[in-house]
């Protein structure tokens, strides 16, 4: 990786001293390294206090408003696209991924009446952070934090995505074409890590002027000696086992890059912690839906996801002998997974976790993975939460619409 040695004594990849005499001589303030902190500012007061109405299923930035925003950006890109979409703006795609990664941006509502607004609690905190701790913050949102479906994308985590991303831009300078396979940028994931790495000061992207119908044209990289030492410090922990033992957690703690960067840049003192989300009291009705299948199920915060997953599987008439998993969507817009009891590498279980203790706002769905083999794939949607019912005292079926499909191929 860019600027890493090999320590003769230890056999272990060590970051040089030109690189961390880099890093101690860099200074973090409102304009630079990068323009991430200028310009994530201005995505901030983009969205406002009253935040924007959202298109599609993922709270995406409004399509209507892309151009608007571009052009508010340090370093507008340029496109010749009819109807460009959010990942067409690799600089947006990246901040609206630190955006949610960070918890400063939620998604409310469903389509089409969502918004993406912001967290006015972390927004406090973020505007008490020094330029330092704003740097660093975003940086460890996008490596540590963020996944791939917060920008509806597949695929591994973003720090692996770095390091390849890295290694295919080994010379200083790096011209290509715009052809596939002649395009180390070539993809959504990747134009957006080359995004974020500019943003941040790490390198300088130059652009050809896009022909009718095409979108931005990336056609050279050009590595600058502060990016050169940052990832030669991700890589160095990333090499070193780092990157694993922050994973063993399902979700890690904020402050995981500290121990890396913190030698380096002292101010690096608080990190962004998302509230606690408190426990909900109250009836929590469901919308369960197969195909054209509909069941309405209501039941008591204090019941567990193991509860409500025999309730659902008795309302299509389904044999329960198989594994099965809840896969619910969290403040982040990254994908929990709760894993029924007899998984023994779950990182979270469904007898453990009370429907009071969900993150799902009303009006927002999780998916019910039933038998992995035939994966049965069911919609959760809470549809409200009402005062709480005395007499419930578990999950209830209490309406049902349309024939539940047959759960095996020999049943008539």
């Amino acid at each position: 990786m860019w600027e890493l040695a090999l320590d003769p004594e230890s056999g272990e990849f060590v970051i040089p001293d030109k690189a961390q005499r880099s890093l101690r001589e860099q200074e973090v303030g409102e304009d630079g390294p990068g323009t991430i902190l200028r310009d994530f500012d201005t995505l901030l007061m983009f969205i406002g206090e009253d935040g924007l109405k959202t298109t599609g299923k993922y709270h995406f930035l409004p399509q209507a408003k892309l151009n608007e925003l571009n052009e508010r950006m340090s370093r507008p890109v340029r496109h010749r696209l009819k109807r460009p979409q959010q990942r067409s703006f690799p600089h947006l795609n990246g901040l609206y991924l630190l955006l949610r990664a960070s918890g400063l941006g939620i998604g409310t509502g469903t389509p089409p009446g969502g918004r993406l607004a912001l967290d006015r609690e972390l927004l406090d905190a973020w505007h008490d952070f020094n330029p330092t701790e704003r740097y660093f913050t975003l940086l460890e949102s996008w490596l540590v934090h963020a996944t791939p479906e917060i920008i509806a994308e597949g695929g591994g985590g973003f720090a692996d995505e770095l390091m390849r991303v890295s290694q295919k831009l080994r010379k200083r300078r790096t011209e290509f074409s715009d052809e596939r396979f002649g395009n180390p940028l070539y993809g959504t994931m990747q134009m957006m890590t080359a995004a974020l790495m500019e943003l941040s000061g790490w390198l300088r992207i130059d652009y050809a002027e896009p022909e009718e119908g095409e979108g931005v044209k990336p056609v050279a990289v050009e590595r600058l000696a502060f990016g050169d030492a940052m990832v030669a410090a991700l890589a160095e922990w990333h090499l070193s086992g780092g990157w694993e033992v922050s994973l063993e957690n399902r979700v890690p703690e904020p402050g995981v890059l500290q121990p890396v960067f913190q030698p380096y840049f002292p101010e690096w003192q608080r990190v962004l912690k998302p509230p606690q989300v408190a426990f909900r009291e109250g009836t929590f009705t469901w919308s369960v839906s197969l195909g054209r299948a509909r069941r309405q199920i209501d039941a008591p915060a204090e019941s567990s996801l193991d509860e409500l997953a025999g309730c659902i599987l008795d309302a299509f008439d389904f044999d329960p002998d198989h594994l099965y998993c809840f896969e619910v969507p969290d403040a982040k817009a990254r994908k929990r997974r709760i894993a029924c009891p007899y998984e023994e590498d779950a990182a979270e279980c469904t007898d453990e976790t009370a429907l009071g203790d969900l993150p799902l706002p009303e009006g927002a769905a999780m998916k019910f993975i039933f038998d992995y083999g035939d994966w049965w794939l069911f919609t959760v949607k809470l549809q409200s939460i009402g005062p709480h019912d005395p007499k419930l005292t578990g999950p209830k079926v209490t309406a049902k619409h349309g024939e539940a499909p047959a759960q095996y191929e020999w049943e008539d």
